[in-house]
């Protein structure tokens, strides 16, 4: 079990938190989700999610703090491709247009056509509530410290730490096309080229990974920080630092939660949902039929919208040109 305050906390907070309400609240709980989901539709209208910003503005200052590496010095795999999504700006804006992506399949999964109607399922909303968390916490992550030189750093950080994961598929995919024993000729042929391939893609990685480095040293930023690795869930509870009516503690239980029910924990699938007993089974023993908590749902939902206007808000903040000084007055 975590020994770390903050995890324990959230652990008792929880065991209040998943409280379910009688009909009457869970009745009040699907109206206050398809509220939130109507409003953000109207909110969003025709927008592609894509934010804007002015030049001058804090997040210009991160861009050039790091500046693109010229083709002389990329890695030799990279020559062509050079890094993406490596800024403050761009890692918080991807995270947020990943977040209002997942909000309209939500939509379209749990509300019907004329939005007459709610269609909850057993854990689906939790798969989707774990990802809108996890992206607008990113957002929060990179966007909420005032110091440039921490922005930056936790852009980078989180960039490394996305190519070592594509790195690890790379590998693994190169390991699985490995030549099969007893294969003929033409066999041989293909998989030799599948795997060539899926090397070069690791090749590429690996380039990526270098490029990044270069980068951070570029700006002045220490590599042993850039490449140590940052985990979701550290993201969710440092992103709560920056919601003030959640806090790391609660942001870190809302997601621990949703993940546990997306991946279908039977703790967690028990406490977060309503049981039904409805018989038993052959062998004498008892069938419960479950049914998602509009209640539970509603305040997970809630929480990563909190997080979601946070992040927007520091967006505008770090967007902003800085205002004009009036000229002083003659006197």
């Amino acid at each position: 079990m975590t020994t770390a305050a903050s995890h324990r906390y959230a652990g008792l907070a929880g065991s209040f938190l998943q409280r379910h309400g009688d009909e009457d609240e869970e009745e009040a709980a699907q109206q206050r989700i398809g509220g939130l989901l109507s409003g953000w539709k109207r909110a969003m209208g025709e927008r592609d999610g894509v934010m804007s910003r002015e030049d001058g503005s804090d997040l210009r200052e991160d861009e050039l703090r790091l500046p693109t590496l010229q083709v002389s010095e990329r890695s030799g795999a990279t020559k062509d491709d050079p890094l993406t999504l490596v800024t403050p700006s761009q890692q918080a804006d991807h995270a947020i247009l990943v977040y209002h992506n997942l909000m309209r399949g939500l939509d379209s999964m749990i509300v019907s056509d004329d939005r007459s109607e709610m269609r909850l399922h057993l854990s689906a909303e939790f798969v989707m509530i774990r990802a809108l968390i996890e992206a607008a916490g990113t957002a929060l992550w990179v966007l909420g410290p005032n110091s440039s030189d921490e922005r930056v750093l936790r852009s980078l950080r989180l960039r490394y730490t996305e190519l070592t994961f594509s790195r690890k598929l790379a590998v693994t995919y190169a390991d699985l096309a490995a030549l099969r024993p007893g294969a003929n000729a033409n066999q041989l042929v293909a998989e030799t080229t599948v795997k060539e391939s899926l090397e070069a893609q690791e090749a590429f990685v690996d380039g990526q990974m270098e490029d990044l480095i270069k980068m951070a040293s570029h700006a002045g930023i220490d590599r042993t920080k850039v490449t140590k690795a940052v985990s979701p869930s550290k993201i969710a509870s440092d992103a709560g630092a920056y919601v003030p009516e959640l806090g790391q503690a609660i942001s870190y239980w809302y997601w621990s939660t949703a993940s546990s029910v997306a991946h279908s924990e039977p703790s967690n699938i028990q406490t977060l949902a309503d049981a039904r007993f409805i018989g038993v089974d052959v062998r004498d023993r008892p069938i419960a039929h479950f049914e998602p908590s509009a209640v539970a749902i509603w305040n997970h939902l809630q929480a990563a919208h909190s997080m979601i206007e946070q992040a927007h808000q520091l967006w505008n903040q770090r967007a902003a040109a800085p205002k004009p000084t009036s000229p002083p007055t003659a006197s």
